[in-house]
């Protein structure tokens, strides 16, 4: 015979805020049925009980686990990691839906150790993810829920639908009209002059590794973009770059068999993961990609490029060919995530004075987003780029492809080089920025300053107008001596 819990009454919870906002440490406005905070960013409202029933004996579950929602249900989702789940108890109450009931019977008091403002059938459901979830940790435990959408896993009812692609439109076509004599009049031995605007991009594109070994970042890829979560193929992509940028010539055996090893496992991983194949992987694990997982896979692998397609050996260089096709389409996924700015679409010019008073709510959405942005498009140039060196005399008519559609980016320094949320809010409110369509720089040259440029334009610009015309930009502006990028100070 199933025993009676007996239970004895506890004084209402003294918490008055919603659990979002105790557990993000916001202010919360205490509206109900939900508090403004929460409305904005979509989060659940939920309050805490106003009384509590403990158990002195035990607990007779009489709820079958069909009452708990599924744990790939977005209510869960974006408290776990990625290929495993790990309990968040700091956010159960903000995050667990108020009607869900054990999904364990016959639970004790014992196994259920519990604050006195939860509920036994709330407790309940957290012993049985407890004890499916033992051993494993959540990297993500520490980070503030306002961000944890980065790494939440997405099911098939709440990924967004394609954003649509803006043609290209008059200036973009006037600015690949500047660019004709770069895209269509180059000779291999261009590839040795360093005068050459060739040589300058190929030897940038080089140092990308040099940029990831040393600093952490390259021009699109933010030195903070990781901080609350390095996902394990930018681990490796990470440690690759340092083996290969030190290799000698009595290592480089063992570096490029590491190089093969790490681009296997990242693309191996990514096909299965599209193939939903259930393979585990320890890169791209589970059945759906998270947004920070579609990003650091396309930068990795394009990182990896750099080093196959422009080392120089040809076995690299057949492999990189290879994987072509595949980071196609892996961007052409990151774009349908992009943030591409199209309540901004007046291309290259200074939009400071309309944007001053709307900044970015999150420092690091902003950090993921231009990040993005930059990513897009320097990977499809440099696709582009490969794909003229092979054709040379222009024999064969290459499809303009992703580039017949806009791709913007900002501009700004200050803003991509702020070293702090506090920093960047004063950079918003003090400098200018521009919102630049793929080479669209013509309105910047006419109303951007030299200290705007950092290096991440430096490189357009150069393909834009010159190597020498964006060193005459740069010093001119400021008067002194032009900004030195890594590839000059290497020489």
């Amino acid at each position: 015979m199933e025993s009676t819990a007996a239970t004895t009454y506890q004084p209402p919870s003294r918490q008055k805020n919603c659990s979002c906002c105790v557990q993000a440490k916001r202010r919360c406005d205490r509206k109900t049925p939900i508090c403004s905070r929460c409305a904005d960013k979509q989060l659940p409202c939920i309050y805490a009980p106003k009384y509590t029933k403990v158990a002195s004996q035990h607990v007779s579950a009489t709820t079958s686990s069909e009452d708990a929602p599924p744990f790939d249900s977005p209510a869960y989702s974006s408290l776990f990691s990625p290929g495993q789940l790990s309990f968040d108890f700091d956010g159960f109450l903000g995050i667990l839906p108020p009607d869900t009931h054990s999904a364990r019977p016959h639970a004790t008091v014992d196994e259920l150790t519990i604050t006195a403002d939860v509920s036994m059938d709330d407790a309940a459901a957290f012993m049985h993810m407890v004890d499916n979830n033992a051993t494993s940790t959540s990297p993500f435990h520490d980070m503030d829920v306002d961000r944890q959408w980065l790494v939440s896993r997405a099911t098939s009812t709440d990924n967004p639908p394609p954003r649509p692609s803006t043609p290209a439109d008059d200036e973009i076509a006037r600015s690949y009209k500047k660019m004709e004599p770069f895209c269509h009049h180059f000779e291999p031995w261009h590839l040795y002059d360093p005068k050459s605007t060739l040589h300058y991009v190929t030897n940038r594109v080089k140092s990308f590794t040099n940029d990831m070994a040393t600093r952490n970042a390259t021009p699109f890829l933010h030195r903070y973009l990781y901080r609350d979560y390095t996902p394990q193929c930018i681990l490796s992509c990470f440690a690759t770059s340092v083996l290969y940028t030190s290799r000698t010539p009595a290592n480089t055996a063992m570096v490029m068999q590491a190089i093969y090893t790490s681009v296997r496992e990242l693309v191996d991983g990514g096909q299965s993961d599209e193939a939903a194949s259930g393979h585990h992987n320890k890169f791209l694990a589970g059945p759906t990609v998270t947004p920070v997982e579609k990003l650091a896979r396309v930068q990795a692998l394009f990182l990896y490029q750099a080093i196959r397609l422009f080392d120089g050996d040809v076995g690299l260089r057949a492999q990189a060919e290879k994987d072509m096709a595949l980071l196609q389409t892996w961007v052409g996924e990151l774009c349908d995530l992009r943030e591409n700015l199209g309540d901004l679409a007046r291309s290259g010019e200074d939009i400071s004075a309309a944007l001053r008073a709307q900044p970015p709510k999150d420092w690091e959405r902003w950090i993921f987003a231009e990040s993005a942005r930059r990513t897009i498009v320097m990977c499809y140039a440099v696709i582009m780029l490969f794909a003229l060196m092979k054709d040379p005399d222009g024999q064969t008519e290459i499809d303009p492809g992703p580039w017949a559609y806009v791709h913007r980016w900002t501009l700004s320094r200050s803003l991509w080089e702020a070293g702090s949320s506090f920093e960047f809010d004063r950079m918003w409110k003090e400098r200018p920025q521009f919102v630049v369509a793929n080479f669209a720089l013509e309105s910047f040259l006419g109303q951007g300053r030299a200290e705007d440029v950092d290096e991440f334009a430096e490189i357009m610009l150069s393909v834009y107008i010159g190597v020498d015309e964006t060193k005459e930009f740069v010093s001119g502006r400021l008067g002194v001596q032009s900004i030195q990028s890594p590839v000059a100070a290497a020489r």
